[in-house]
């Protein structure tokens, strides 16, 4: 039977340092981490308390592709 594969978004590289920094300051899992921060974000979001229009404070960078290296 073929599964069905859901979107999972890739985070910032910056983002999961700090998400790992903060987890281990804290001493939880990062995915607890990261389902406690996105559970309050939506509920404000929800609250109409943030504006989702607004540009980010720094920009989202894409990340390039690693390249095998040959010997």
């Amino acid at each position: 039977m073929a599964q069905r594969r859901l979107y999972q978004p890739t985070i910032a590289d910056d983002h999961i340092r700090q998400l790992y920094q903060w987890a281990k300051r804290l001493q939880i899992p990062m995915t607890r981490l990261v389902n406690a921060l996105l559970a309050h974000g939506l509920t404000r979001l929800e609250q109409g308390v943030e504006n989702v229009s607004d540009p980010s404070a720094t920009p989202y960078r894409r990340r390039t592709r690693r390249t095998k290296e040959h010997p």
